[in-house]
């Protein structure tokens, strides 16, 4: 499988989370502009200072900025996203001095490939989040929205990073707590397909391609929290933007059964992230692509292909995140048995 060698810098300023994620870092070095927004200009002195600044900046610190501008900056449920997209897409170039400095510092762990040995599957036994009876790995055709993803799926992180549990736990929406942790453990040989550019996800769409049949409010800007109005004609205006079309005559997304035919899953590392999620893209039989709702570095399984699941201690959470709090499974022996039970269903072991 070729991989899209786009520069990731390039890559970087011609994605909406992207561009969301060097507004947020201006923003966070500026006394005018709140630490949430976007800002309204691009500050020369500050672009410079925010690029020293992530030389000392840790993995986990970077990650969970990515994951919380992804989605309150560019996403589909934020109001005001494709007003603040103007902003963060006009003075994406003159932010380049930043992505410079993230691709300096971060690279090597923004492309890592699937690790086999650190797959985490994290739970909540709230109602919510299920049903937790379900049997994965069949029905390939029950999908989310027009098929950004399977229900029959079972979704891996890589040893997130502590400083992002809290803002992971909110884009996964497992705002009921206690959340519990697991190590699943891969067998030797798995077969994933790897997403660093959105050139890769196209790659996938276009060998497994699969025509959705009906419109999904919630793909793309403008969203369902987003009115049809002056902010999003604006972004349609900018130049390079990748957020939104004013038209799209057909919506593609993988034939996830297709893809389970030759491939144990589909995995989405933090470039891919930072470059894909949300970024329209053109297939050259006609129509548009794009991934979506994925949140963050993460593999999507499409086949039992792990080994014994071993509980891991609690994860790092605040309770900011409504409340939700971690649990330690290698100590509470009633979640314990709740989890395996859980795993065990839905794997069909």
């Amino acid at each position: 499988m070729d991989g899209d060698e786009t520069p990731f810098v390039e890559a970087l300023l011609a994605a909406p989370a992207g561009v969301a994620l060097l507004a947020r870092l201006e923003a966070e070095h500026r006394s005018d502009v709140a630490w949430f927004d976007s800002p309204a200009d691009s500050d020369p002195a500050v672009v410079g200072e925010v690029a020293r600044s992530v030389g000392t900046m840790s993995f986990g610190r970077m990650v969970k900025l990515a994951v919380e501008a992804a989605e309150s900056l560019a996403g589909p449920w934020t109001g005001d996203a494709p007003g603040l997209l103007v902003g963060a897409y006009r003075h994406a170039a003159a932010r380049r001095p930043i992505a410079e400095a993230v691709d300096a510092r971060f690279a090597a762990r923004l492309r890592a490939p699937v690790d086999l040995d650190a797959q985490q599957w994290w739970h909540t036994n709230h109602p919510r989040q299920g049903p937790f009876d379900r049997e994965l790995f069949r029905d390939f055709g029950s999908v989310y929205g027009n098929g950004e993803f399977t229900w029959a799926g079972l979704w891996t992180a890589t040893e997130p990073p502590a400083d992002a549990h809290d803002a992971l736990v909110s884009a996964w929406e497992m705002f009921e707590g206690p959340v519990s942790r697991w190590l699943l453990p891969l067998r030797l040989g798995a077969r994933a397909w790897e997403v660093h550019r959105p050139g890769d996800w196209v790659r996938l769409v276009e060998a497994y391609p699969k025509r959705a049949v009906k419109a999904h409010a919630g793909w793309e800007l403008s969203g369902p929290n987003q009115p049809d109005g002056g902010l999003a004609a604006e972004l349609l205006t900018v130049p390079g933007q990748h957020a939104m079309r004013a038209h799209v005559s057909r919506h593609v997304l993988p034939d996830w059964a297709a893809v389970s035919a030759d491939y144990d899953g589909v995995h989405l590392s933090w470039a891919g992230f930072l470059t894909t999620e949300g970024y329209v893209c053109d297939l050259d039989a006609g129509g548009v692509t794009m991934l979506r709702y994925w949140g963050n570095e993460r593999t999507h399984w499409l086949a039992d292909v792990f080994g014994d699941p071993v509980p891991l201690g609690a994860p790092v959470l605040s309770g900011s995140m409504s409340g939700a709090l971690g649990v330690d499974v290698g100590v509470d022996d009633a979640r314990r048995a709740h989890d395996l039970d859980v795993l065990t269903k839905l794997l069909v072991r």
